[in-house]
């Protein structure tokens, strides 16, 4: 249980500094949605999102100039990202946690 705790804290401090949250539009036609997202180089970091949560989607942005990284996208949208980020509610700061208060 102590190494479960251990990851979701460590996912939480990472979310913390890059990840978002907050509500996105699904399209003209539907209304928003909450998303829970974050995106960055270190495909393995992202990687654990998703083998932690067992949910949501990864995309991966091939740059058209081989100066940029790859980059790599988790996102989950809906009542699935706001059971993740309650979860991880108590170790994310102050003003992630007043993001989630306002978003949900």
């Amino acid at each position: 249980m102590k190494e479960q705790n251990t990851e979701l804290a460590y996912l939480a401090g990472v979310f913390d500094g890059e990840g978002s949250m907050g509500m996105w539009s699904k399209g003209k036609d539907k209304g928003p949605a909450f998303r829970l997202q974050i995106e960055m180089s270190d495909g393995d970091t992202v990687l654990r999102f998703l083998t932690y949560f067992k949910q949501g989607s990864i995309t991966v942005r091939v740059p058209k100039d081989l100066k940029y990284k790859m980059m790599y996208h988790w996102r989950v949208n809906g009542e699935d990202g706001k059971t993740i980020a309650r979860a991880m509610l108590p170790y994310l700061s102050k003003r992630r946690q007043a993001q989630f208060q306002e978003a949900a």
